[in-house]
């Protein structure tokens, strides 16, 4: 199962017929993501699949830090799913990511046991040629792609910026290290209208949500060669501008997990110097 650092599907009801937004190679990064830890409790939603457990449970824990030379986040992700039948399995993985404030430096590490794919650890550097891959572990392995494709921050900035401007389709490639790092996938974002009225999430009622503007979007990934038919993964969630998600939805096809916004923390911003 892959861990989320974002998460996601959604029915998203769009008036008119989608305006396309194709994605532009990253510029200056975009201010007003907000450092948080947050707690999701997972639940089964859906489980209608020949592979759906006959029941699940699981939390996320999530980091995400925001200072003066970049964003650095960690997050352990655990579900315990009962299979229809046989004994019941716990998945773990703890991952961490730090990307650099101009898109430039990405490295992550992930560890999670074997029989789940092993430990993963590499870094991607972006220069005028492109983007240049590298894999530590499991073993040794280099790739480069174009400097168009997004880290992980870099798109969640550029779906708040489509948002804003009222775009109902984002189209990018994206590398954020996951699965077993080789892989840039196509993803498109479907954003829906912004959201009225609180927050369904039990985490989302302290008043560092009022008045801050949040926008349903369903993610589909893709892999590198295509963009139809069927998705590996959907991810939905209701995505505020300063970079918190509640209302997940974690569809592997044959079974949905729910996640819910349980607890969050706001530490204190960074001071930055000019």
């Amino acid at each position: 199962m892959r861990p989320v650092l974002a998460a996601f599907a959604l029915a998203l009801s769009c008036a008119a017929a989608p305006a396309i937004a194709q994605i532009k190679p990253p510029s200056d990064h975009a201010a007003g993501l907000v450092s948080h830890r947050a707690i999701y409790d997972l639940r089964l939603a859906d489980g209608s699949g020949s592979k759906a457990p006959a029941s699940a449970t699981g939390r996320i824990a999530y980091d995400f830090a925001a200072d003066c030379g970049g964003y650095a986040q960690t997050l352990r992700q655990v579900v315990d799913m009962q299979p229809n039948e046989g004994d019941e399995r716990i998945t773990e993985t703890r991952s961490t990511t730090f990307e650099d404030a101009d898109g430039a430096d990405f490295r992550f590490s992930t560890a999670r046991p074997a029989s789940q794919g092993g430990d993963v650890d590499g870094s991607a550097q972006r220069d005028a040629d492109g983007i240049s891959i590298a894999l530590s572990r499991p073993e040794p392995f280099r790739l480069s792609t174009q400097s168009d494709v997004l880290f992980p921050t870099q798109h969640i900035e550029r779906i708040i910026e489509a948002a804003r401007r009222g775009d109902k389709v984002m189209l990018a490639r994206v590398y954020d290290g996951s699965d077993n790092g080789r892989h840039i996938y196509n993803v498109t974002t479907i954003i829906g209208k912004p959201a009225r009225g609180p927050d369904a999430d039990q985490g989302a009622q302290g008043p560092a949500f009022r008045n801050v503007a949040r926008w349903p979007v369903a993610v589909a990934y893709f892999p590198a060669d295509r963009r139809d038919g069927l998705p590996d993964y959907v991810l939905s969630f209701d995505l505020y501008e300063n970079g918190v998600s509640t209302n997940l939805r974690l569809d592997y096809g044959d079974f949905v997990l729910r996640g819910e916004l349980t607890r969050i923390e706001f530490p204190p911003a960074a001071r930055c110097g000019r």
